[in-house]
């Protein structure tokens, strides 16, 4: 099974001052800020061609959301998962109803994202 790291989501008190950090000091290229799911706003940042940083708003909290990985087959990763007794904290279908991202928590408390590649 193949993974590889994809991204860090970073909690931000002020998205537009975040992005022009990144903007300003590694040269960052924003998507557009859209809307989460849970009424948060967010955007991923392209760094060097890659979209290695995703910002999200919040009013109260800093610091590590998730980390996400990309899969080689986000079926089987969950199956495994599931076989190692590591809990699901929730799972993204697309609409036909196939797994596209899993959450779960590492050991320290944080959530990791699996999704399969775009």
């Amino acid at each position: 099974m193949g993974y590889r790291l994809e991204h860090v989501a970073i909690y931000c008190n002020d998205i537009n001052e975040s992005i022009k950090f990144y903007e300003k000091h590694f040269n960052g290229h924003p998507t557009a800020i859209r809307k989460g799911s849970a009424g948060y706003g967010f955007c991923f940042v392209t760094i060097d061609g890659v979209p290695s940083i995703q910002l999200m708003e919040s009013a109260g909290k800093s610091g590590v959301h998730h980390y996400g990985f990309i899969s080689d087959d986000i079926e089987q990763t969950a199956k495994e998962f599931r076989e190692k007794n590591t809990q699901i904290l929730r799972e993204n279908r697309d609409a036909s109803g196939k797994l596209t991202t899993i959450f779960v928590q590492d050991p320290n408390g944080l959530e990791m994202e699996i999704r399969s590649a775009r």
